[in-house]
């Protein structure tokens, strides 16, 4: 397997983060399909097949700890504490 370079990673990341963000807020033929296009590149560029472990392995290749959805939330910009709400 060839290994992508961090930047490509890393806008594979963006690209899949920014998909679930307008699918979560207004779902669509359009949005569902561009939510499936990141999904399977993120799956091809780190050899894996299903979301939850390419999230995992982008964390590990981009010599990160994984924790949990860290290589999501480093790819939209948000910290864990970001999103805790106030009580």
């Amino acid at each position: 397997m060839l290994t992508p370079s961090p930047q490509d990673l890393r806008v594979a990341l963006a690209r899949y983060a920014d998909a679930r963000i307008e699918d979560s807020r207004r779902s669509t033929d359009a949005t569902a399909r561009a939510v499936e296009d990141a999904a399977y590149t993120l799956c091809v560029m780190t050899g894996t097949q299903a979301v939850p472990q390419a999230l995992h392995t982008a964390d590990t290749m981009l010599g990160a700890r994984p924790t949990g959805s860290s290589a999501l939330r480093r790819a939209t910009g948000t910290r864990r504490d970001d999103n805790l709400q106030a009580v």
